[in-house]
């Protein structure tokens, strides 16, 4: 396996530019209680600036990779044979706020007035009890646990509601998508399924995200709007265009109050805190003290982010960092 491992997460091609654009699939947005959600600001700074990966996907993720991929394929297939497919990997460019991103999938159907119309497809992964436990929901009370609505990643939702709304009417799109597909099949159990349709319903001159899901109620997600998601992205493209390294978005390790806030939220799951607790809630000794999913096992700059110690790398601090800048 060692072998296979190397083969398979080794560097094919000689390095070069990344693009300097963001992806709608690293957007991110600022809620009513200051707290933000989705992609880092810091690792999109990262990523503008060159700097190499400190942490270059594992096996896990590469073959979580080829998974997704290959689960996109029969979808396609499927729908071939259905005749409903239309396109794949469409590019979506907003200039805008320079967002470069694409349609996985482009379905068609024919509408009442017997017009062809459009509608997208993504097929998403998921793992893990809490993510499995969100995305899941609960559709009646259980051992005296309430019910709860399913919700699909809000970082899958926002790049979602970005594809509606850059193809709908008026945008000048190839394609007019009436709605969005979101598929997520789970990587760790089976029998677990979710599927959620999506449209935008505007509310007082905001455009927000409209689910619908088997066995529950449709919902309108009012936490953020497709206004709220851009106006993130042009703060954070001020950034960028003006040379200024934003703050860090999430913490590879919380404090002891913030771990203790987010368990009453159910921001961090049971598991990750009676762990904390049972290590004696080790602070100094880092291996049992809950952070951000990013920081801690997923963003590809977290080892230079951070250093061991779980401080802030003061070697990260100066990425990107004009002349002008330094010297005050």
């Amino acid at each position: 396996m060692p072998i296979v491992e190397r083969e398979l997460t080794r560097k094919r091609h000689p390095t070069e530019r990344r693009n300097p654009t963001l992806y709608p699939s690293s957007a991110s947005v600022k809620l009513a209680n200051g707290r933000q959600i989705g992609g880092c600001w810091r690792a999109d700074w990262y990523r503008i600036h060159d700097v190499p990966d400190s942490d270059p996907s594992n096996l896990y993720i590469k073959l979580s990779h080829i998974l997704g991929n290959a689960v996109e394929k029969a979808i396609i297939e499927g729908m071939k044979r259905a005749g409903i497919y239309e396109h794949e990997d469409v590019r979506v460019y907003v200039k805008d706020f320079n967002l470069s991103g694409k349609l996985d999938i482009v379905g068609r159907y024919r509408a009442d007035d017997s017009s062809t119309r459009y509608y997208g497809t993504e097929a998403k992964s998921c793992w893990g009890q809490g993510a499995l436990k969100h995305i899941k929901g609960r559709a009646r009370p259980w051992k005296g646990q309430p019910a709860f609505q399913p919700k699909p990643k809000d970082s899958a939702l926002m790049q979602t509601m970005i594809y509606l709304w850059e193809c709908s009417e008026g945008k000048g799109t190839d394609f007019v998508l009436d709605w969005f597909q979101l598929i997520y099949i789970p990587r760790d159990q089976t029998g677990m399924y979710r599927e959620y349709t999506v449209t935008l319903v505007e509310i007082d001159g905001k455009h927000y995200a409209k689910l619908e899901t088997e066995d529950f109620l449709p919902y309108i997600e009012k936490r953020f709007s497709v206004e709220d998601i851009y106006a993130s992205t042009e703060e954070e493209m001020r950034y960028i265009n003006e040379g200024i390294i934003p703050e860090r978005t999430y913490k590879r390790f919380y404090s002891e109050e913030e771990i203790e806030a987010l368990r009453d939220e159910e921001e961090i799951g049971k598991t990750a805190y009676e762990d904390w607790v049972k290590a004696g809630k080790p602070l100094a000794s880092l291996k049992d003290t809950p952070g951000h999913f990013l920081c801690q096992s997923y963003c590809e700059y977290r080892s230079f982010c951070y250093l061991r110690n779980g401080k802030p790398n003061p070697e990260a601090d100066l990425v990107g960092i004009r002349e002008g800048a330094l010297n005050g």
